[in-house]
């Protein structure tokens, strides 16, 4: 029998183990083993000795037949948890896979949540192929699906599509045009101030041209106001809007790295219109952009997002805020450098 143990960097204790199993068994109805091609096959209803290589503390029953999509989503599940013990196996799509029941207590002081009937589960296979498991277990191979081939790694999050990540992105545009008025309207005043009464006509006719230090201040402006929203709440206003959260693959969140990362490269899905984004995309099994693959970030849905990663609505004030100032601020330090150039 295979499991996450031989992966991971910081070995866990069987109490850490199955502490998190608990929480595991919890969130997703029970647990998943996995046995290679080769091994011997357990018949539905017996008990298994150990789990993922660690000895249960209860007795352990097999109730059903898996698949090797349900092992997958479960390793991702003890990651999110404890991304310190490493990803895991991601197991063999060819194997034999099993959901198993515990019951009594366990000694982390959890409860056994696995008294589930597992209908839902049952339903994936039919009674024909759970008789054939128990008559012939070497028969069951045909009784999996097979998902060879899918070899992305997965996260547990779904990932939202590209055109309504573009509508987001076109309603924080219009924050940033919006922002850049007032930044002008203010900037003027001060001109106005510091000329006593009205500007010279060549600072005008200077900042009104259109030049190359004006353009590199809008973009480093648009970059500050999309960093700063990421990492200090998560969201932009278009995506708070269109309920969606920028996290990191674990389902931490997002790092300020990550958020200057993943908005560098989004020039590069931007190119052509934004035709890189959007077959990137529709590739990958996650709705990622390259941004998001280089940066280790997922856009998901904020109902899918942890508890630990929400962040409350004056965070999110905070951020608009700091994010707003830092694109005028910008934008205004550009057009200063354009009168003195």
């Amino acid at each position: 029998m295979f499991g996450h143990r031989a992966n991971y960097p910081v070995m866990p204790t069987i109490n850490e183990f199955w502490k998190v199993a608990a929480q595991v068994a919890a969130e997703r109805g029970g647990l998943v083993v996995g046995f290679a091609k080769d091994s011997k096959q357990p018949e539905l209803g017996s008990a298994l000795d150990n789990v993922f290589g660690f000895a249960p503390q209860s007795p352990v029953r097999v109730v059903s037949l898996s698949d090797w999509a349900d092992w997958v989503e479960q390793v991702e599940a003890f990651y999110r948890l404890r991304p310190g013990w490493g990803r895991g196996k991601r197991g063999d799509a060819g194997a034999h896979y099993y959901r198993v029941k515990i019951e009594g207590k366990l000694e982390s002081g959890f409860e056994s949540r696995f008294e589930t009937k597992f209908d839902e589960f049952d339903a994936r296979t039919s009674s024909a192929a759970s008789t054939a498991l128990n008559a012939n277990p070497s028969s069951s191979a045909s009784a999996i699906p097979s998902f060879a081939g899918y070899a992305d790694p997965l996260t547990g999050f779904q990932g939202m599509p590209f055109w309504i990540r573009l509508v987001a992105r076109l309603i924080d545009l219009m924050v940033h045009y919006l922002a850049g008025f007032v930044a002008g309207m203010l900037f003027a005043l001060l001109l106005a101030l510091a000329a006593g009464g009205r500007p010279p006509a060549w600072v005008l006719q200077r900042i009104s041209q259109h030049s190359m230090i004006a353009t590199a201040a809008a973009i480093l402006g648009w970059i500050a106001y999309h960093v700063i929203c990421t990492s200090v709440h998560g969201s932009t206003p278009g995506k708070l809007l269109l309920s969606m959260q920028v996290i990191q693959d674990d389902g931490s969140r997002c790092r300020p790295t990550s958020a200057i990362l993943r908005e560098l490269c989004f020039f590069v899905d931007a190119m052509v219109f934004g035709l890189v984004a959007y077959f990137v995309m529709r590739r990958d099994p996650q709705q990622k952009r390259l941004g998001d693959g280089w940066a280790d970030t997922i856009v998901c849905k904020r109902a899918e997002v942890p508890p630990a990663s929400k962040q409350a609505g004056m965070r999110f004030a905070l951020s608009l805020a700091l994010a707003i100032a830092a694109d005028m601020a910008l934008l205004m330090i550009g057009w200063l450098i354009q009168i003195n150039s």
